[in-house]
């Protein structure tokens, strides 16, 4: 059994006891390290299919609970986790924007004000996070993704096996946006602007009528039709603006 198997099958162990032994905050600080530093992620991709670490989301949320309030330095504010401080050196991170310690920016992200990315997620490198834009917990971001402004990347800490929402590499999503409920949006997808998807959104390919729940194929171009059914109209190609 790995090291990693080991704490694991620890955190699995610890979930489901009142009480916790003396040195279960330590362990699960380092899961927590771990998540920071892109070490552990909350999904992998496995054989083209992406597998929802469940384990690491119960690290978060026990960190939650044996985690004290305490007072951050980074201004008027207490928490039980403090802010992201480990940037890379490429990294732009205008003021007023802010990540939780526990969430991994790749080096060469860009994150507008007053942008906020919360723990467990996961922005790949090259992207823009632009501004009022929210990267929920436990979200993945892919390579050279655009999130325009004032859009809003749901979190899926709980339950623990949930499916987080997933962007991946070189999607564009347009400025309003809401994505929610473990949603993924394919590689090379653009979402127009304003456009709101949650698992239950038919998304319909106008070509030939094929209906989606929960996924943007990728390659698409994805618009809203009305208030209760969106269409999508495949592209040949989508650049990232």
């Amino acid at each position: 059994m790995s090291p990693t198997d080991t704490i694991a099958a620890q955190i699995e162990t610890w979930f489901n006891e009142s009480k916790l032994p003396d040195n279960a905050l330590k362990t699960i600080e380092e899961v927590i390290a771990a998540l920071d530093a892109g070490r552990l992620t909350i999904v992998d991709k496995v054989d083209g299919k992406w597998q929802v670490n469940a384990w690491v989301k119960k690290a978060i949320l026990l960190y939650f609970r044996l985690r004290p309030i305490e007072k951050i330095e980074d201004g008027k504010f207490q928490d039980k986790i403090t802010l992201k401080h480990n940037w890379a050196d490429n990294n732009r991170v205008v003021p007023y924007a802010s990540a939780r310690y526990g969430s991994y920016v790749a080096p060469g992200v860009i994150i507008m004000a007053p942008s906020f990315i919360n723990i467990g997620g996961y922005v790949d490198s090259g992207s823009m996070v632009d501004s009022l834009v929210l990267v929920g917990s436990c979200a993945r971001i892919g390579k050279n993704v655009h999130l325009g402004a004032g859009t809003i990347i749901g979190g899926v800490l709980e339950p623990p096996n949930g499916q987080p929402v997933i962007i991946e590499d070189n999607a564009f999503i347009g400025g309003s946006c809401g994505i929610y409920e473990g949603c993924l949006v394919e590689e090379n997808a653009v979402i127009a602007a304003g456009t709101i998807i949650t698992a239950g959104t038919p998304i319909i390919d106008v070509e030939t009528g094929e209906e989606f729940y929960g996924r943007v194929p990728k390659m698409l171009s994805l618009f809203q039709a009305d208030a209760r059914r969106l269409s999508a109209r495949l592209k040949s190609f989508c650049k990232h603006q």
